[in-house]
Protein backbone atom coordinates (compact mmCIF):
# COMPACT_ATOMS: atom_id res chain seq x y z
CA UNK A 1 0.00 0.00 0.00
CA UNK A 2 1.34 3.18 -1.17
CA UNK A 3 0.84 6.22 1.49
CA UNK A 4 3.58 8.71 0.41
CA UNK A 5 2.56 12.09 -0.81
CA UNK A 6 2.02 12.75 -4.12
CA UNK A 7 0.94 15.20 -7.15
CA UNK A 8 -2.27 14.32 -9.32
CA UNK A 9 -2.11 15.92 -12.76
CA UNK A 10 -4.42 17.79 -14.23
CA UNK A 11 -2.70 19.19 -17.20
CA UNK A 12 0.92 17.93 -17.85
CA UNK A 13 2.42 16.17 -21.18
CA UNK A 14 3.28 13.19 -21.66
CA UNK A 15 0.97 12.24 -18.38
CA UNK A 16 -2.56 12.12 -19.28
CA UNK A 17 -5.07 13.86 -17.07
CA UNK A 18 -5.61 12.05 -13.13
CA UNK A 19 -2.24 10.55 -13.29
CA UNK A 20 -0.74 9.54 -9.86
CA UNK A 21 2.81 10.91 -9.78
CA UNK A 22 4.25 9.25 -6.14
CA UNK A 23 6.75 11.60 -4.08
CA UNK A 24 8.53 8.52 -2.90
CA UNK A 25 11.50 10.01 -2.92
CA UNK A 26 12.75 12.85 -0.22
CA UNK A 27 13.90 15.04 -3.03
CA UNK A 28 12.28 14.99 -6.29
CA UNK A 29 13.61 17.70 -9.12
CA UNK A 30 10.57 18.76 -11.46
CA UNK A 31 11.43 20.08 -15.24
CA UNK A 32 11.21 19.57 -19.13
CA UNK A 33 13.04 16.32 -20.23
CA UNK A 34 15.61 16.59 -23.11
CA UNK A 35 18.34 14.29 -24.92
CA UNK A 36 20.95 14.99 -22.22
CA UNK A 37 18.51 15.41 -19.26
CA UNK A 38 15.58 13.39 -16.95
CA UNK A 39 14.36 14.94 -14.06
CA UNK A 40 12.94 12.84 -12.32
CA UNK A 41 9.45 14.20 -13.42
CA UNK A 42 9.64 15.43 -16.65
CA UNK A 43 7.45 17.32 -18.48
CA UNK A 44 7.66 17.84 -22.20
CA UNK A 45 7.05 21.05 -22.39
CA UNK A 46 8.97 24.19 -23.97
CA UNK A 47 7.74 26.66 -20.95
CA UNK A 48 8.77 24.43 -18.87
CA UNK A 49 12.69 24.87 -17.51
CA UNK A 50 14.72 21.67 -17.31
CA UNK A 51 15.21 22.37 -13.67
CA UNK A 52 11.94 24.12 -13.08
CA UNK A 53 11.59 23.39 -9.21
CA UNK A 54 12.09 20.81 -6.72
CA UNK A 55 10.12 18.83 -3.86
CA UNK A 56 11.48 18.07 -0.67
CA UNK A 57 9.62 15.89 1.97
CA UNK A 58 10.41 15.74 5.46
CA UNK A 59 9.01 14.42 8.72
CA UNK A 60 5.89 14.12 6.97
CA UNK A 61 6.31 17.79 5.51
CA UNK A 62 6.79 18.62 1.83
CA UNK A 63 8.28 21.92 0.65
CA UNK A 64 8.10 23.24 -2.99
CA UNK A 65 10.93 25.15 -4.42
CA UNK A 66 11.10 27.41 -7.62
CA UNK A 67 14.60 27.08 -8.88
CA UNK A 68 14.72 30.38 -10.98
CA UNK A 69 12.78 29.09 -14.06
CA UNK A 70 12.37 31.30 -16.53
CA UNK A 71 8.29 31.37 -16.98
CA UNK A 72 7.60 30.84 -12.86
CA UNK A 73 5.99 28.70 -10.57
CA UNK A 74 2.69 29.37 -8.83
CA UNK A 75 0.86 27.56 -5.49
CA UNK A 76 -2.51 28.56 -5.21
CA UNK A 77 -1.94 31.34 -7.91
CA UNK A 78 0.71 33.08 -6.25
CA UNK A 79 3.65 33.02 -7.91
CA UNK A 80 6.84 32.14 -5.56
CA UNK A 81 10.26 33.66 -5.31
CA UNK A 82 13.09 31.82 -6.65
CA UNK A 83 14.80 29.72 -4.72
CA UNK A 84 12.47 30.66 -1.54
CA UNK A 85 10.50 27.16 -0.19
CA UNK A 86 7.00 26.99 0.51
CA UNK A 87 4.89 24.30 2.34
CA UNK A 88 2.59 22.12 0.34
CA UNK A 89 -0.88 21.14 2.12
CA UNK A 90 -3.54 18.80 0.51
CA UNK A 91 -5.17 20.23 -2.35
CA UNK A 92 -2.84 22.85 -3.57
CA UNK A 93 -2.65 23.28 -6.89
CA UNK A 94 1.06 23.80 -8.63
CA UNK A 95 1.61 25.26 -11.69
CA UNK A 96 4.33 25.61 -14.14
CA UNK A 97 4.47 28.84 -17.19
CA UNK A 98 1.17 30.41 -16.78
CA UNK A 99 -0.76 27.25 -16.34
CA UNK A 100 0.84 25.36 -19.19
CA UNK A 101 1.35 22.58 -16.11
CA UNK A 102 -1.10 22.10 -13.33
CA UNK A 103 -0.27 19.83 -10.31
CA UNK A 104 -2.55 18.95 -7.54
CA UNK A 105 -0.83 18.20 -4.32
CA UNK A 106 -2.09 15.27 -1.79
CA UNK A 107 -0.53 14.87 1.76
CA UNK A 108 -1.86 10.81 1.70
CA UNK A 109 -2.02 8.98 -1.72
CA UNK A 110 -5.17 7.10 -0.77
CA UNK A 111 -7.82 9.50 0.53
CA UNK A 112 -6.69 12.80 -0.91
CA UNK A 113 -6.26 11.64 -4.37
CA UNK A 114 -9.33 10.06 -4.45
CA UNK A 115 -11.01 13.08 -3.33
CA UNK A 116 -9.45 15.27 -5.78
CA UNK A 117 -10.36 12.65 -8.53
CA UNK A 118 -14.30 12.33 -7.12
CA UNK A 119 -13.92 16.10 -8.11
CA UNK A 120 -12.34 16.30 -11.24
CA UNK A 121 -15.18 13.36 -12.45
CA UNK A 122 -18.16 15.24 -10.81
CA UNK A 123 -16.98 18.39 -12.97
CA UNK A 124 -16.57 16.68 -16.15
CA UNK A 125 -19.19 13.96 -15.73
CA UNK A 126 -20.88 13.41 -18.87
CA UNK A 127 -24.72 13.97 -19.77
CA UNK A 128 -24.00 17.51 -17.40
CA UNK A 129 -22.55 19.19 -20.64
CA UNK A 130 -19.56 20.00 -18.99
CA UNK A 131 -17.92 18.39 -20.70
CA UNK A 132 -17.99 20.37 -23.74
CA UNK A 133 -15.92 23.26 -21.71
CA UNK A 134 -12.02 23.95 -21.21
CA UNK A 135 -9.67 26.42 -20.20
CA UNK A 136 -6.36 27.06 -22.69
CA UNK A 137 -3.66 28.75 -20.21
CA UNK A 138 -1.53 29.79 -22.80
CA UNK A 139 -4.45 31.61 -24.76
CA UNK A 140 -6.08 32.81 -21.41
CA UNK A 141 -9.68 31.31 -22.88
CA UNK A 142 -12.44 29.41 -21.95
CA UNK A 143 -14.12 27.78 -24.69
CA UNK A 144 -17.50 26.30 -24.50
CA UNK A 145 -19.01 23.96 -27.02
CA UNK A 146 -16.63 25.75 -30.08
CA UNK A 147 -17.68 29.30 -29.04
CA UNK A 148 -14.07 30.89 -27.24
CA UNK A 149 -13.94 33.57 -24.70
CA UNK A 150 -10.79 35.24 -24.43
CA UNK A 151 -9.36 36.73 -20.80
CA UNK A 152 -6.45 39.25 -19.72
CA UNK A 153 -4.27 37.97 -17.35
CA UNK A 154 -6.33 39.22 -14.20
CA UNK A 155 -9.45 37.52 -15.58
CA UNK A 156 -8.65 34.26 -16.01
CA UNK A 157 -7.21 33.92 -12.93
CA UNK A 158 -10.15 34.59 -11.68
CA UNK A 159 -12.37 32.34 -13.82
CA UNK A 160 -10.08 29.47 -13.29
CA UNK A 161 -10.20 29.54 -9.79
CA UNK A 162 -13.99 29.75 -9.33
CA UNK A 163 -14.56 26.75 -12.20
CA UNK A 164 -11.97 25.44 -9.65
CA UNK A 165 -14.52 25.78 -7.04
CA UNK A 166 -17.36 25.57 -9.27
CA UNK A 167 -20.66 26.00 -6.92
CA UNK A 168 -18.50 26.40 -3.74
CA UNK A 169 -18.19 30.18 -1.70
CA UNK A 170 -15.07 32.01 -2.57
CA UNK A 171 -13.96 34.65 -0.71
CA UNK A 172 -12.83 38.16 -2.01
CA UNK A 173 -9.44 37.63 -0.17
CA UNK A 174 -9.08 34.81 -1.84
CA UNK A 175 -9.49 36.15 -5.37
CA UNK A 176 -7.73 39.28 -4.06
CA UNK A 177 -4.65 36.44 -3.21
CA UNK A 178 -5.10 34.47 -6.62
CA UNK A 179 -5.51 37.55 -9.02
CA UNK A 180 -3.27 40.18 -7.75
CA UNK A 181 -0.21 38.07 -5.81
CA UNK A 182 2.19 40.58 -6.73
CA UNK A 183 -0.24 43.51 -4.35
CA UNK A 184 -0.21 43.10 -0.33
CA UNK A 185 -1.36 45.67 1.76
CA UNK A 186 -0.36 45.77 5.80
CA UNK A 187 -0.16 42.88 7.81
CA UNK A 188 -0.33 40.63 4.70
CA UNK A 189 -4.03 41.20 3.87
CA UNK A 190 -4.64 41.60 0.21
CA UNK A 191 -4.60 45.28 -1.15
CA UNK A 192 -7.17 44.73 -3.82
CA UNK A 193 -10.67 46.68 -2.72
CA UNK A 194 -14.00 44.96 -3.43
CA UNK A 195 -14.60 47.61 -6.13
CA UNK A 196 -11.61 46.48 -8.44
CA UNK A 197 -12.86 43.06 -7.45
CA UNK A 198 -16.63 43.56 -8.44
CA UNK A 199 -14.97 45.56 -11.36
CA UNK A 200 -13.13 42.30 -12.72
CA UNK A 201 -16.20 40.05 -12.04
CA UNK A 202 -18.63 42.96 -13.89
CA UNK A 203 -16.02 42.66 -17.22
CA UNK A 204 -16.31 38.56 -16.76
CA UNK A 205 -20.13 38.58 -16.77
CA UNK A 206 -19.89 40.52 -19.63
CA UNK A 207 -17.59 38.45 -21.92
CA UNK A 208 -19.40 35.21 -20.91
CA UNK A 209 -22.79 36.18 -21.02
CA UNK A 210 -25.00 33.20 -19.88
CA UNK A 211 -22.69 30.63 -19.80
CA UNK A 212 -21.36 31.46 -16.41
CA UNK A 213 -23.28 31.83 -13.45
CA UNK A 214 -21.32 33.96 -10.96
CA UNK A 215 -23.50 34.54 -7.62
CA UNK A 216 -22.58 37.66 -5.29
CA UNK A 217 -23.23 36.21 -1.85
CA UNK A 218 -23.97 39.06 0.54
CA UNK A 219 -20.83 41.25 -0.83
CA UNK A 220 -17.96 38.93 0.67
CA UNK A 221 -17.53 36.69 -1.83
CA UNK A 222 -18.93 34.47 -5.06
CA UNK A 223 -20.26 31.33 -6.12
CA UNK A 224 -19.93 29.93 -9.64
CA UNK A 225 -22.47 27.45 -11.04
CA UNK A 226 -22.65 25.95 -15.20
CA UNK A 227 -25.95 25.13 -14.05
CA UNK A 228 -27.08 27.54 -17.63
CA UNK A 229 -24.71 25.27 -19.29
CA UNK A 230 -25.74 22.11 -18.27
CA UNK A 231 -29.22 23.06 -19.09
CA UNK A 232 -28.49 24.05 -22.47
CA UNK A 233 -27.41 20.46 -23.32
CA UNK A 234 -30.30 18.39 -21.94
Amino acid sequence: MNTSPCLVVIRGYPFDEGTVLALERPNVVLGRKDAEWTPDIGFDNAYVSRKHAGIVCEKGICTLTDFGSKHGTTVNGNRLMPFKPVILRASDIVAFSKGSVCLAFSSRALEDTLELQLEREELLRPGTGKEDFALDPIRQALTVRNTTYPFTDKEYKCVELLLRKERRFVGKEEIARCVWPERTGKDGIPAAGSEEINSLLYRIRKKTGPVLSIENVRGKGFVLSLSSLAEKSV
